[in-house]
């Protein structure tokens, strides 16, 4: 995959995160100041919006540009402690860095992040099933990520567990969109087929996750009613 191309993917899913997570954490506490602290990976780290820097965290990558937290962080009354979502983190990585910031933790009000897509062979999947790939691979990648979408829910589900230890805020933990439109069927990228069938792989990582979410406080943010048509590929 062209690097265009990745960046194209990660552009579009900081944009459907940003329409979903700002109006549920504008609902988190509408009475008075909100203590806001963002985690998680890629999706939350704005990555595809802006130029990368550092983040607060050893070995973090965050984006510059808009995103679901700028856009949180600019509601009435909320004031962003930190922002410590770093791309490429897994769910553990996520419960690891929760641990670093227990005392922002311990005060905030909202917490939001995205997580558990690290975990999966999702871009080795989207690789083999371009058009750069073959049916062959596609199908023993796609395979092998079935295979591991399973294992997410209790990863996910164990740090969602950590971060309640930490924090007695509102969690929203996003869900992921769908990376492609299918109304405009094949495409230069990939085949209309294969993108249907990663598509689908996704929906079951973001059942995975809200599973995940169960026995927790935090609730989950689907982000597909936004994403709809605005993926790689769409016209828009």
């Amino acid at each position: 995959m062209t690097g265009k191309a990745r960046t194209r993917i990660y552009a579009v899913i900081t944009a459907a995160c940003a329409a979903w997570l700002a109006p549920a954490a504008a609902q988190a506490d509408p009475e008075g100041s909100i203590s806001y602290v963002n985690l998680g990976d890629s999706c939350s780290a704005g990555f595809g919006s802006g130029a990368i820097v550092p983040g607060p965290l050893p070995g973090c990558l965050q984006t510059t540009g808009p995103s679901h937290v700028s856009q949180i962080a600019a509601l009435p009354g909320v004031d962003l402690g930190i922002n410590a979502a770093c791309a490429g983190f897994t769910a553990e990585q996520v419960g690891m860095a929760a641990a670093a910031l227990a005392v922002p933790l311990s005060t905030a009000d909202l917490v939001t992040l995205t997580l558990g897509g690290n975990d999966l062979p999702r871009g080795q999947a989207v690789a083999a099933c371009s058009t750069q790939g073959s049916d062959s691979g596609c199908d023993q990648a796609t395979a092998a990520l079935a295979a591991a979408i399973g294992s997410v829910e209790p990863r996910v589900h164990r740090t969602l567990e950590r971060i309640d230890l930490l924090s007695a805020a509102t969690i929203l933990v996003a869900g992921y969109p769908r990376l492609f439109t299918l109304s405009t069927g094949d495409q230069p990228l990939i085949s209309a087929a294969h993108a249907r069938m990663l598509n689908r792989l996704g929906d079951e990582l973001n059942r995975e996750i809200r599973a995940a979410t169960r026995g927790t406080s935090a609730k989950f943010v689907l982000v597909l009613g936004a994403f709809n048509n605005h993926g790689v590929g769409a016209r828009e």
